[in-house]
This record gives C-alpha cells, structure tokens and sequence, in this order.
C-alpha cells in the first residue's frame, strides 16, 4: 500500500489526464495488486459474515475515474482507492464495511451511508422498538475503542417521537456509518489484509442489526 499511497499523492498534484495517461501503466501495475489484495479481503470477510460471500472483486471496487458532471471539482481523478464490502458491493443500499485509502484520509468503515428517507424512518423505528440491544451493539467498550460515530444529525428529535427520547442522540442521526481513521503507518505489518479484516469484524453485529430491515 505504500507504493499505492505515494501514487496518489503525486496524483493529487498533477490531477490531469495528460500526467495520467503517460503513467496509466504504472496506475495499472500497482491497481492489479490492489485488486488482488481486496479479493483475498472480501474472502477473509466472508469468513464471518455471509452477506460477503459471491462478491466479485469487480463489484466492490470503485474506479479512478471521478463523475464531475454535478461537481464544481473538475478534476478526472480520485485520489484514493476505495470498496465497499457486503451484498450488493458498491451498488448496495445496505449496511456494510467500506475501506478508503487514499491521500486526505485513510479510513474503515461500517453502517449505512444516506439511506433514503423511506429506509432512514425504518431504522428509526427498529431503534425505537429495541433500543437496548442497538445500544449493547454500538457503545460495546470493544467497539467503541476502535470506531467513532461519522453521522449528520438533525438539530432535534424527528416529529413522531418524544423530544426527551432516551434515544435521541440516535434517532436524530441521518445516516449510521462508524469510522476507524488509521494512517499509513498501519500498513508496516506482515498481512495488512489481515489486520483490516480483524478491525472489521467487530462491525457485524451493528450491520446484522441494521439489516433487519431489509428482511
């Protein structure tokens, strides 16, 4: 992942399709591995959450290049590498791990990420209707000392429920996505695809819950 990091940087700096297209073979020699590296993830994933298990490689990955067509940000490229681990891959609309590695941030992840308003209002409700087994899940001392809460909120408590719920800090959430920030520093161990899928596994039990709406 070194290599793959200092790549983009120099990416970062010269984020344009002349400087890409003379080293798109170097792009390609270092994205190959990183597939590589990603499917031997998703397997180690699938090895304690099912929903991992058929994912294609090609499924969870996201390409380089940007969609600039509704951004300000006119530049073609990303400056990370980026997957979305669970069914459906990047095109899913359920909780699931999510790994960035890229130049602003490297980061792990695990939850749901704007889900639509109709899916946001169930996972209110099953939050509501057990609100004890979300908390057992999500201020689990083993998790917490890892993960941090990476979720805009409302100013106040939605409408149908009491403004002094014992649960407004999480019915106020408009998405529930948990983030482990780590720096290239984590990368200086014998398997890194390793040690990224022991920091994901205390994430399922917070995506089983999630997903119960999807059932």
């Amino acid at each position: 992942m070194h290599e793959v990091l200092a790549f983009l940087r120099q990416l970062a700096v010269n984020n344009d399709r002349t400087w890409f297209k003379a080293r798109k073979p170097q792009f390609d020699a270092l994205r190959g591995p990183w597939e590589q590296d990603m499917e031997r993830l998703i397997a180690l994933v699938a090895d304690f959450d099912p929903q991992a298990r058929g994912l294609a490689v090609k499924e969870s990955v996201y390409r380089i290049y940007r969609d600039t067509r509704f951004s300000h940000d006119k530049s073609p490229y990303k400056t990370y590498f980026s997957g979305v681990i669970g069914r459906g891959g990047r095109h899913t609309v359920q909780s699931c791990y999510y790994v960035h590695f890229g130049v602003n941030e490297m980061m792990l992840c695990g939850g749901i990420w704007w889900p639509e308003k109709p899916i946001l209002e169930q996972l209110r409700r099953l939050i509501d209707a057990e609100p004890e087994e979300f908390v057992a899940i999500v201020e689990n001392p083993a998790l917490m000392s890892q993960y941090q809460w990476m979720s805009r909120s409302l100013k106040s408590v939605p409408k149908e429920f009491p403004a002094d719920h014992p649960m407004a800090r999480y019915l106020k959430m408009k998405e529930y996505l948990l983030v482990k920030y780590i720096t290239e520093d984590y990368f200086d161990c014998d398997d890194w695809v390793e040690r990224v899928a022991t920091d994901l596994q205390p994430l399922k039990p917070m995506n089983d819950f999630l997903n119960y709406v999807f059932e």
